[in-house]
């Protein structure tokens, strides 16, 4: 406001009305009077009033800054303004809470405090605002919230608490990437490769983290495979290789929001998954993690050839057979294939002498070869493929007990285990596949004939029932307790046996599943 301005017209409006009625003795009067006595006291009133009114409103402002922290401090309400949904924390888990409740909850401590109800809904209006810019992510959940979360993926997924705790600090570090405000440095560059196995967990995150947060593509960093990248950029995610495959648990699911709150903590906390690595203890996880980083392609190869490789004068290994040593390699190592096997054949070839003719590598050999060429030989000569029969399978425990009985006719005995075969078997025969890690269908054995075993100590068992009453009855069981107990080698498993058995027999099994005596009688 102008206040000369306004001084000036102040006199210029009484001017005018003194000029008015000067010549009017009553009204004179009357404005003289007005102005020596009522203006004055009119103004004290109003200057006492405003007084007071503004001494009110400091203290209602007072009274509701005090009362929105308060109420801030006591119930742990959180927003998420992409999915326009409300949060609750109780200490352990967050959990979608209605806008009406939060709102109930404030009206009514709002009328039991009383002090505030001539400013109820505007404090109402200004607690919902601030619940409103209260994102989850920048909560600190508690001990037990950060415990829950781990124990859901330690041992199940990692084999130490750390290895979640890495794998945490990385999607807190994408998400964190995505928001505005964050004082979390990230080096957006990086590129981290997880086993396949987690596809459906990282799915499982990504379309929640959609869903409350609304962000897209938070997992683009996280690859299954290494395709080229830069080797200082790219990090390995440790996890527990008993894993194969990642069925999430239904409470995990169901508490997505507290992994995604606990994952951007830990960013916020160490700064970035390479900051968790600075305060990280366990050294196998950093070394694992930094494998990358800290090898170049070269020194890795040659740490390989140190480790599996051998001179010997006119010894060969073929390139499939240098493959496999490799994959081996890469396995004990807990690695990915991090490099493309034309570059791989390359640097050996810089190394050793190679026959293109025979495409071997001459003058070497591995120890972990001789078991390799023996299973080999004995699959080329005992195993065959037939697709014609739907009981031709073999399992996987049965294909290595008639391995270690064809290898020098079981003699010796033989390094291999379960996990070395079915690594053979799709390494070598990549059309053959190996259900469930357990057994193979629509392949046979030359040295084993289990559809004719089954078929003969049936017809065995059946002269074995001859004298036994009529209208008595036999069970499954019976019958393949019979088969074990007349054998002491090889024996199929009993659910083949059934399963042959009743497609033989099956006019002769009641509704209970017994054979009847009609069968041994006939």
């Amino acid at each position: 406001m102008d206040t000369i301005n306004t001084d000036d017209k102040l006199h210029i409006y009484l001017e005018t009305l003194i000029n008015k009625y000067k010549q009017n003795d009553y009204l004179y009067g009357r404005l003289c009077n007005y102005m020596e006595k009522l203006l004055p006291m009119a103004l004290d009133n109003y200057d006492s009033l405003y007084k007071q009114r503004e001494e009110r409103k400091k203290q209602l402002t007072s009274d509701k800054d005090d009362f929105i922290n308060r109420f801030l401090q006591k119930n742990n309400y959180f927003y998420s303004p992409q999915s326009e949904l409300f949060l609750h924390y109780d200490g352990t888990h967050f959990k979608i809470y209605s806008e009406d409740n939060i709102q109930h909850q404030i009206l009514s401590t709002i009328t039991s405090e009383q002090s505030l109800m001539d400013w109820k809904h505007k404090t109402n209006n200004n607690l919902l605002k601030r619940i409103k810019e209260k994102s989850p992510l920048t909560a600190i959940p508690e001990s037990s919230t950060i415990q829950y979360v781990i124990n859901s993926l330690y041992p199940l997924f990692f084999s130490t608490r750390d290895q979640a705790k890495y794998f945490l600090t990385i999607i807190g570090d994408n998400l964190m990437s995505k928001q505005v405000n964050t004082t979390v440095s990230i080096n957006s560059s990086l590129i981290y490769i997880i086993s396949p196995v987690f596809k459906e967990l990282l799915r499982e995150i990504s379309n929640q983290c959609y869903s409350f947060f609304g962000i897209s593509s938070i997992l683009n960093n996280i690859k299954f495979k290494y395709y080229d990248h830069n080797y200082n950029d790219s990090r390995l995610v440790q996890f527990n290789l008993e894993l194969k495959k990642s069925n999430i648990p239904n409470n995990l699911i169901k508490n997505m929001i507290d992994l995604l709150c606990v994952a951007s903590h830990y960013s916020q906390r160490y700064g970035s998954a390479d900051g968790f690595l600075q305060t990280c203890a366990d050294t196998a996880l950093i070394e694992h993690a930094l494998f990358l980083k800290q090898n170049t392609t070269e020194n890795i190869v040659d740490h390989f050839l140190e480790n599996t490789i051998t001179p010997l004068t006119t010894a060969r290994i073929n390139s499939k057979n240098m493959i496999f040593l490799w994959k081996k390699y890469l396995d004990m190592k807990n690695i990915p294939n991090i490099i493309f096997y034309t570059a791989f054949k390359k640097i050996l070839k810089e190394k050793y002498s190679y026959d293109e003719e025979t495409d071997s590598f001459l003058d070497i050999t591995s120890t972990q070869l001789p078991i390799v060429s023996k299973f080999i030989k004995f699959w080329e000569a005992t195993i065959t493929e037939d697709d014609e029969t739907e009981d031709n399978e073999l399992e996987i425990d049965e294909i290595l007990t008639l391995f270690k009985q064809w290898s020098n006719n079981g003699k010796t005995s033989i390094n291999m285990n379960e996990t070395l075969l079915i690594d053979l078997i799709q390494h070598f025969y990549p059309d053959i596949n190996v259900i469930d890690n357990k057994f193979v269908k629509y392949i046979k054995s030359s040295s084993w004939d289990k559809r004719s075993e089954v078929i003969t100590y049936l017809e065995l068992f059946k002269m074995n029932c001859s004298v036994v009453e009529e209208g008595s009855t036999k069970s499954l069981n019976e019958a393949y307790e019979y088969y074990t107990l007349s054998k002491n080698t090889l024996n199929v498993s009993k659910n083949y046996f059934e399963r042959v058995s009743i497609e033989l027999i099956n006019l002769h099994i009641d509704k209970d599943g017994l054979i009847k005596s009609s069968w041994w009688k006939e």
